[in-house]
């Protein structure tokens, strides 16, 4: 039987970036039945290693010449596009069944008039658009409601294997000289750092930040922590490629964004058993699922609020951890791989 054959093309392959996660986790585990490559618009790749052990071929549309370009789109099955611009090179796979996955519940294209146009055409040139949470889905349909029968959801999914998912105790907090929060993310305008290290600056000494990832708005932060005189008690760890081992030295975790179209950084905290804390924006919202744990976008006074009120109660630190970790239950990979395979399969049967 012939494979099908399916050409992912996205932006970067950077470990800084959430997007990048997904496609990476999306593809490492997949039926013999399909073929994989995946196309690059820049030379960046963190994961080349990973994937060329598993048989996945990586190209860099830079490097390659104009006949290699037009072979590569004219070889799949299928095409799917992720994050823009990469999106709008996968219409130019003429004949190609075409999906594309919204990442983000907001875009600044859609705020100008002549985006709209070239939006139209991006959504009708797609056979599905695959949103990665309902809320996502919901602000795409008021944008572009009128192809909302193209439109679907597929929910972002954890490997939960990599995580303990057992529920952190809080008697381990009295015995500690520094209650460590901690938030995974990049250093962009969607995360909303600023208001954690306001936040932290309202807590006690003993309360320590640490953010894993980079991006450029690293220096401003660094300046906000140095004007509130937190910068001993606010760590900037770049990059971390073991989230698992990262998240393991944390007491809680807090999703801190502007937007958040998922929020998979904060489910994998939660798969480590750890209480959450999220911002109320879409997305987060509905993976976090309980408004206990959720707190207005600027707020650091209830931000601060709800994290002494988690580590100095007992009670309520027991009570967080045992509900992430069944909150992480909901979101396996297994369940993430499936809905996208069975797209995949559902458009290629008649190839």
């Amino acid at each position: 039987m012939m494979k099908t054959k399916i050409l992912h093309i996205i932006n970067d392959l950077s470990q800084n970036g959430g997007a990048q996660k997904f496609l990476v986790d999306l593809v490492l585990e997949h039926n013999p039945e399909y073929e994989i490559k995946i196309l690059v618009l820049c030379a960046e790749n963190d994961y080349l290693e990973q994937l060329s052990a598993r048989g996945i071929q990586c190209f860099n549309w830079q490097t390659l010449s104009l006949s290699e370009k037009w072979s590569l789109l004219r070889w799949p099955d299928l095409v799917h596009g992720h994050l823009y611009p990469s999106i709008y090179l996968a219409l130019l796979a003429i004949g190609k069944k075409r999906i594309q996955t919204e990442h983000c519940s907001y875009n600044r294209r859609r705020d100008y008039p002549l985006f709209k146009f070239i939006e139209y055409v991006l959504y009708w040139g797609h056979h599905y658009t695959v949103s990665i949470s309902e809320k996502v889905q919901e602000e795409l349909v008021k944008f572009m409601p009128r192809y909302q029968h193209k439109y679907r959801v597929v929910h972002n999914g954890v490997d939960l294997n990599r995580f303990p998912m057992t529920a952190k105790q809080a008697h381990d907090l009295s015995e500690k000289a520094t209650i460590n929060i901690g938030m995974v993310g990049r250093l962009h305008e969607h995360k909303d750092h600023e208001t954690l290290i306001h936040a932290i600056a309202k807590l006690p000494e003993c309360y320590h930040l640490h953010l894993a990832g980079d991006g450029d708005r690293k220096a401003s932060l660094q300046r906000l922590a140095q004007s509130l005189n937190v910068s001993p008690r606010v760590h900037f760890h770049g990059v971390v490629s073991d989230i698992p081992l990262f998240l393991s030295d944390m007491d809680i975790y807090v999703q801190s964004s502007h937007v958040e179209g998922f929020g998979l950084a904060a489910v994998e905290a939660m798969a480590a058993g750890l209480p959450v804390l999220s911002s109320d924006v879409p997305g987060l919202d509905e993976v976090t699922g309980s408004s206990e744990y959720l707190f207005e976008v600027g707020d650091s006074n209830l931000l601060a609020q709800k994290v002494a009120e988690l580590c100095e109660d007992a009670a309520l630190y027991n009570s967080a951890s045992h509900y992430s970790v069944n909150r992480a239950k909901l979101y396996t990979i297994d369940k993430f791989r499936e809905g996208y395979y069975g797209i995949y399969q559902q458009l290629c049967t008649d190839k």
